[in-house]
């Protein structure tokens, strides 16, 4: 009390006051102001505050602290520590513990801490009060010696100390619970975010990546990775976060979602540690790689948008060579766009053009297909009849226009996988328009290249197959086919009149008819054995 007194009337007269302690030359300058001697004061009054700052301070109670004191007002530290080293004493330990936070050497502290309370724990607090009834154990005063040294530098810089096992599992317990709640808190918080709405849940994963980033890294440095409670944290904060990434792609409308989505993706995969969340991550990290890779250059996104546009109209309509025609007609325009900016040996523009083609090729056979397979023309054709000049023109009208499409086709760059499969196909209409007498005399200067596309769009699948439909169509009509059809139908003939005036001889008028009925039926089955 006399030092208060002494401190508040040099305070009133605006004058410095000085203590012996105050170590000049080892201790930065104090500053003492009346308003923190009463906030000291206040504190004092409390029975557990003067004992945890009395953790803090110099205690004089041996003949030996006299002498390790003069060294220390002295400036000459170790010669203090070295006097206090001589005997373990209550006094020597905690004057040793100031002298290392002195220092700044917070783990030798703790050492010594920890070496104070296990052998003097109980008689620590009245040494330091002998009228003092409130009581701590041994545990309780090294826990609170470490809770007020974590305040002043950190938990986390504790935690990286060698010192006792208990020690450290206490300084684990009062860091790892408090990092692993903020981070929970932060996943619980982003959980809420509408996960329909695009914009706030990737907002909502920027936000959480930046709030739990230091966090993780703080438990990282406490915890090892195979700690169950780092474990249980880190694939929590990954899979949302992995979530964020998903529910933003799938409702996203932006052109650079894929890229956007697969940092937050390629972020949650770098800190899970589980088996089932690294595997989740994969999953969807090369998912989203595959898409990624099938997007269109960033140059040409406008055009491959109109195209898909194209393409989104076309797979609606009936399969006619008409729409085949509008669809080549509309998107040669942005393919020759593509081709210019690409070049014409650039792997997406000849994937769109050949995806363009194909859809179109698919049209052009369903339409031919669909006027051969019309049963008044079929029948005809099987049995040799000859067809009217209804059916005739209609079949060469469809050739006619499948021609043209066909023509309008020959202008678009292929994949070559595909190039030969088109020929195929279009040498093959060409004979059977010859055979019809449909021209096939083109009439150009040069030819024009155009492109390809993603096999990712809806058409891709919705118009694929073209080999097998393309040579059914049009093997229907092949001269060997025809050539065949003829000679059995030749063959028929003249076995039904043979049949005929064989019946007509036997039994007259009425045994020709039967004679032709069944020499019908016999030159039936000859014509199908020589078709087949």
């Amino acid at each position: 009390m006399s030092n208060k007194g002494r401190a508040t009337a040099f305070l009133k007269v605006n004058r410095p006051v000085e203590y012996p302690l105050d170590l000049k030359g080892v201790l930065p300058p104090i500053t003492r102001t009346l308003d923190s001697i009463n906030e000291a004061e206040a504190h004092l009054t409390i029975a557990k505050e003067q004992i945890k700052y009395a953790q803090f301070w110099f205690i004089k109670i041996t003949p030996i602290d006299d002498i390790a004191f003069n060294h220390l007002m002295a400036g000459n530290m170790d010669g203090a520590k070295e006097m206090w080293s001589k005997q373990d004493s209550v006094s020597s330990l905690q004057n040793k513990i100031v002298c290392y936070l002195i220092e700044n050497k917070p783990w030798l502290a703790i050492k010594t801490a920890e070496k104070l309370y296990e052998k003097f724990g109980n008689s620590y607090i009245s040494k330091i009060d002998a009228n003092c009834t409130f009581q701590m154990s041994s545990i309780e005063l090294l826990h609170q010696f470490i809770d007020s040294l974590g305040e002043e530098i950190s938990m986390q810089r504790l935690s990286g100390y060698e010192m006792g096992a208990d020690t450290k599992a206490y300084i684990s317990s009062q860091t790892v619970g408090p990092l692993i709640n903020k981070i929970s808190s932060e996943v619980e918080i982003t959980k809420k975010v509408d996960h329909k709405d695009a914009k706030a849940r990737i907002d909502a994963a920027r936000k959480l990546v930046t709030n739990t980033k230091e966090l993780l890294t703080q438990l990282k440095n406490i915890l090892p990775t195979s700690d169950p409670q780092f474990q249980m944290i880190a694939d929590k904060l990954g899979l949302e976060i992995l979530q964020c990434g998903i529910d933003y792609f799938n409702n996203s409308k932006d052109e650079d979602a894929p890229h956007t989505a697969m940092k937050m993706q390629k972020y949650a995969q770098s800190i899970v540690v589980g088996i089932l969340a690294k595997q989740r991550c994969e999953e969807n990290v090369k998912i989203l790689q595959k898409i990624i890779d099938e997007l269109p250059p960033r140059d040409v996104i406008t055009e491959d948008r109109a195209i898909k546009a194209e393409l989104s109209k076309f797979v609606r309509l009936p399969d006619n060579i008409s729409y085949a025609v509008t669809l080549l007609n509309n998107t040669k325009p942005h393919l020759q766009t593509i081709k210019n900016k690409l070049g014409a040996t650039n792997n997406y523009y000849l994937k769109l053009s050949t995806q363009i083609v194909g859809n179109a090729m698919h049209n052009v056979v369903e339409e031919v297909n669909a006027v051969q397979n019309d049963p008044q023309i079929a029948i005809r054709i099987q049995l040799g009849l000859g067809l009217d000049s209804t059916s005739l023109s209609r079949l060469k009208d469809a050739f006619r226009e499948a021609w043209k499409a066909t023509i309008i086709m020959d202008d678009f760059d292929l994949e070559p996988n595909f190039k030969s499969h088109y020929n195929d196909n279009r040498n093959t209409l060409k004979s059977m328009c010859n055979q019809l007498g449909v021209s096939t005399y083109v009439s150009r200067s040069s030819t024009t290249s155009q492109p390809s596309h993603r096999s990712t769009t809806s058409s891709t699948s919705t118009r694929s197959s073209m080999q097998s439909r393309q040579s059914t169509a049009y093997s229907s009509s092949s001269d060997s086919s025809s050539s065949s059809e003829n000679d059995g139908c030749i063959a028929a003939l003249v076995i039904m009149v043979v049949i005929g005036i064989i019946g007509a001889l036997a039994n007259g008028g009425e045994g020709f008819l039967i004679g032709l009925f069944w020499g019908a039926v016999i030159g039936g089955i000859v014509y199908k054995i020589m078709s087949d």
